[in-house]
C-alpha cells in the first residue's frame, strides 16, 4: 500500500464545503485510488453519496470487503446508500445485525433518523432515548437539537420547544448552536434565534459558511416567521452558490428549502417549485433530514399554486407514499392529506 500523502483528501473536503459535491466526489475518488484504505474508501463513498452518485458510492463500498477493511464511516455510508436506493431489506438486515453488535448506539441513532424520514417521530424518539444512555454529552446534544429542528419543521412547536429547553446553550459546540438557532427560528422563538445567529456571526466574521450559508438561513427563517418573505428571499440571495454545501452543522440544501417557503408565501409557485426541485434532485444531501420528504409536499403546493393540479397530485402522492405509516397526528401530515383530498382526481 502506498504511503499516505499529506493533504490527499483536502481538496475533496474543500469542494464539499464550498457546495461542489460532484467535484468533491471526483477528488475523493482520486484520493482513494492513490491511497487505498478504509478511511479513503469511506471518504470516496461519502462524497459520491453527497453527490447523489449512489452507484459509484456502492462500488467504493464493494471494494472494502475483499480488503477486510471496516470503520464506522463505512458502515454508515452502506446504510445510507441502501436507504436512498430503496433497499429496505438491506436496511433491515443492518439494523437486525447491529442490535446484537458492539455499535448498538450508532445503530439506534441511525434507525431513528430513518424513522423520522418516514414520519414516525414517536418511534424515532424511543430509539434516541434508548441510545442516549450510551452516548457522550456531545452526541446527546446533537440529537436533541436536530430533534428540535425536525419537530419544528413538521409543525410540532410544543415538542420542538421541549427539546430546545433540554440543552445548555452556553456549553453547546458552535455547529450545534447553529442548529439550535435554526430550530428556534422555525419554532417561533425568533428573538432567541437572532441573538444566537448574531453571536456566532460576530465570532466568525471570516468563515465563509457561517457568513454565506448558516446565519443567512437562520435570519431568513426568522423573517419567514415574521411574515416577511421578501426579506427572507433577499437574505438568501448570496447563499445560492453554496446551497449544496456540507457544513458540519445543518446542510440538507436548507437555504433552498427556506427560499422555497418564502416564494410560496409570496404566491410565486414557479419560483418556489424550482427551489424544492433542488432538494429532490439532490437526495444524497437530503436523505438524512425531514426536509427531504417534505420537499415533495411543498413542490405539490407550488404546482397547485401554478394551476398544474395533475402534476401537483403526483407530488402529493409521492409524499404521502413516503409517509404512508407516519404518525397520524403530525400537523403537516394532516394538512397534506386534507389538501390532497381536495385535488381533482385524488383517490380518497
Amino acid at each position: 500500500m502506498k504511503a499516505e500523502q499529506p493533504g490527499i483528501g483536502s481538496h475533496a473536503a474543500a469542494s464539499s464545503h464550498l457546495g461542489q459535491p460532484d467535484r468533491a466526489a471526483d477528488e475523493a475518488g482520486e484520493a482513494a485510488r492513490l491511497q487505498p484504505s478504509s478511511y479513503y474508501f469511506a471518504a470516496a463513498a461519502d462524497k459520491c453519496r453527497w453527490a447523489s452518485r449512489f452507484i459509484e458510492a456502492k462500488s467504493w463500498l464493494d471494494k472494502v470487503d475483499p480488503l477486510k477493511l471496516d470503520s464506522p464511516g463505512i458502515r454508515f455510508d452502506r446504510l445510507v446508500v441502501l436507504f436512498a436506493t430503496g433497499d429496505r431489506d438491506g436496511v433491515e438486515k443492518i439494523f437486525t445485525e447491529g442490535e446484537r453488535g458492539s455499535d448498538r448506539r450508532d445503530v439506534l441513532l441511525n434507525h431513528a433518523w430513518i424513522e423520522t424520514q418516514q414520519g414516525r417521530f414517536r418511534s424515532a424518539e424511543r430509539l434516541r432515548l434508548q441510545a442516549s444512555g450510551r452516548t457522550s454529552k456531545a452526541s446527546n446534544d446533537r440529537w436533541v437539537v436536530f430533534s428540535a429542528l425536525e419537530n419544528a419543521e413538521v409543525g410540532m412547536g410544543v415538542q420542538a420547544r421541549r427539546y430546545e429547553s433540554k440543552v445548555d446553550r452556553s456549553k453547546l459546540a458552535r455547529d450545534r448552536k447553529l442548529v439550535l438557532a435554526l430550530a428556534l427560528a422555525r419554532s417561533g422563538q425568533t428573538e432567541e434565534a437572532g441573538k444566537l445567529a448574531d453571536q456566532i456571526s460576530a465570532e466568525r466574521p471570516e468563515d465563509t459558511l457561517v457568513q454565506h450559508y448558516l446565519t443567512p438561513t437562520i435570519r431568513a427563517a426568522i423573517k419567514l416567521q415574521q411574515h416577511d418573505p421578501a426579506a427572507a428571499i433577499d437574505l438568501l440571495r448570496g447563499t445560492a452558490r453554496y446551497d449544496l454545501a456540507y457544513t458540519d452543522s445543518f446542510d440538507y440544501v436548507y437555504p433552498a428549502y427556506i427560499r422555497g417557503l418564502a416564494y410560496l408565501e409570496l404566491g410565486d409557485g414557479r419560483s418556489a417549485a424550482a427551489q424544492f426541485q433542488k432538494l429532490i434532485d439532490n437526495p444524497g444531501l437530503t436523505v438524512r433530514h425531514v426536509t427531504g420528504p417534505l420537499a415533495w409536499l411543498q413542490l405539490g403546493r407550488a404546482q397547485k399554486m401554478m394551476g398544474d393540479e395533475a402534476t401537483a397530485r403526483k407530488s402529493y402522492e409521492t409524499f404521502l407514499d413516503l409517509w404512508k405509516n407516519a404518525d397520524p397526528d403530525i400537523p403537516i401530515y394532516r394538512q397534506a392529506k386534507a389538501e390532497f383530498a381536495k385535488l381533482p382526481g385524488a383517490e380518497n
